[in-house]
């Protein structure tokens, strides 16, 4: 379920996915990256921004750490489903509906922000939309980390030398590494704020 035509990209149709009592499993997570735990152990951060939070288990680990962790999602299913899963939660995350190229509610300077699987969903006018919606949310010198295909489903090619161009103006690349995450030719993105 990785071809441009399989793969869900609108909010409709995550909505769809995150409503089935299956198809939310192929595209959700239950495992805890240990990239995203190498960033809270590296970073310490008091905060954290979540792009394409899903069902809201990341930014619930990151809760879980003591940080103020916020999540934000387009599919209103998936932040329903979230919320009603952490209600019991003593640490719990913001978990807000919204798109990542217009985060115009969130106004916090964040100390990281981390995307696992939303980035690859994006057309390049979108792309760059992120871009400079992550920078205003970030500090200087903070740490965004990426995870996304190396095809995304909507057709783009996605490598360091790719990413390096769409975040150059305000970010540097500071490192990737290839991951067989999911069974799929994938990447891990550390990029860093410029200040």
């Amino acid at each position: 379920m990785n071809t441009k035509s399989d793969a869900p990209s609108s909010s409709k149709e995550f909505d769809k996915v995150y409503s089935s009592a299956f198809l939310h499993w192929l595209w959700g997570d239950t495992r805890i990256p240990k990239e995203l735990q190498d960033l809270v152990a590296n970073n310490h951060p008091k905060t954290s921004l979540e792009l394409g939070c899903g069902l809201g288990r990341f930014s619930s680990f990151m809760a879980e750490q003591g940080i103020k962790a916020t999540g934000i999602d387009f599919s209103g299913v998936a932040i329903e489903k979230a919320r009603k899963r952490i209600e019991d939660s003593l640490q719990k995350p913001s978990l807000l509906v919204g798109d990542v190229t217009n985060l115009a509610m969130l106004k916090e300077p964040f100390d990281v922000a981390f995307d696992i699987g939303c980035f690859h969903c994006l057309n390049e006018v979108d792309q760059q939309k992120y871009e400079q919606e992550v920078y205003r949310l970030l500090k200087p010198g903070a740490t965004l980390l990426i995870w996304a295909l190396n095809h995304a489903p909507i057709g783009i090619k996605l490598n360091p030398d790719y990413m390096a161009r769409v975040f150059s103006a305000s970010f540097h690349l500071k490192k990737s590494a290839f991951s067989r995450r999911r069974i799929i030719g994938s990447h891990w993105y550390w990029l860093v704020r410029k200040d």
